[in-house]
């Protein structure tokens, strides 16, 4: 479904009923890194899966797209469809994005996912990355970005014995347009550091990192989840930076037991 938002074309989809569950995806692909975990939530719960601006069906306008305008779509999303509150789940970017939301509207959440994503911003050298990355995209367009990134979002079991996932995770990232590439690597320069936000979440809030991840550390998700009163760390094998589709069946228990866990809250 689409819908106009903050001036652009927003592209969703809405499915299941029940609890109301946001899944926000992560860079450089759209709402169909999803859809293994939507086959299993969309039975028991209410699941939106949302193109972030630049990316998928949504419109890509100039960016810098930056986290708050990202999580000021996400609120305005779900403003439309009547919602007043959800779990929020965002991978990597989605990560950022998900911060952003509890930092800005921290009524709006049930509980928090944060898979695979650090609080802290860019070091220098890693800002300075995305805005080369920004002028050879100019340039040369998407595709040395594409091959780059394959190397390094998959862990080596992945890439060696998945050749599916593979395939999937290459055909999502061609399909992305320069636009959109450029507006989220300007946005995701210019984040800043969240950590402080941690101490003072008073939701339940899962953190998920792979075991092999080489772009994000667990040790970043091992530090966050020590800071939040009510978070709970999980560390998936033989996964990398993409755990939600490297080892869906143990990622999909993982955060089926998490949502069943608010719930328990809530009562």
């Amino acid at each position: 479904m689409e819908v106009e938002i903050n001036n652009i074309d927003l592209y969703y989809e809405d499915q299941g009923t029940g609890k109301p569950i946001v899944l926000i995806h992560g860079f450089p692909f759209d709402h169909h890194l999803w859809d293994r975990q939507v086959e299993i939530l969309a039975d028991h719960h209410r699941v939106i899966t949302p193109d972030l601006r630049g990316f998928g069906q949504s419109d890509a306008p100039e960016g810098p797209y930056t986290m708050t305008q990202y999580a000021a779509d996400i609120i305005a999303l779900l403003d439309l469809l009547q919602i007043d509150r959800a779990i929020i789940a965002g991978l990597s970017m989605g990560g950022y994005i998900s911060l952003a939301i509890a930092e800005q509207y921290p009524e709006r959440l049930d509980g928090l996912v944060l898979s695979n994503t650090r609080t802290a911003k860019d070091t220098a050298a890693i800002r300075q990355n995305r805005y080369n990355t920004v002028e050879k995209i100019k340039f040369e367009g998407t595709e040395f970005l594409v091959l780059d990134m394959l190397g390094k979002v998959l862990s080596k079991d992945t890439r060696k014995h998945n050749p599916a996932v593979l395939e999937f995770v290459e055909q999502i990232m061609r399909r992305q347009r320069a636009a959109g590439i450029i507006g989220a690597q300007q946005g995701m320069a210019q984040r800043k550091d969240r950590s402080f936000i941690l101490n003072d979440l008073q939701i339940p809030v899962l953190v998920i990192a792979g075991r092999d991840d080489k772009l994000i550390s667990p040790m970043e998700a091992k530090r966050i989840a020590k800071e939040l009163p009510l978070g709970h760390l999980e560390i998936i094998p033989k996964a990398g930076h993409l755990s939600n589709l490297e080892q869906p069946d143990t990622y999909n228990e993982r955060f089926m037991r998490f949502v069943e866990s608010t719930e328990v809250v809530e009562h």
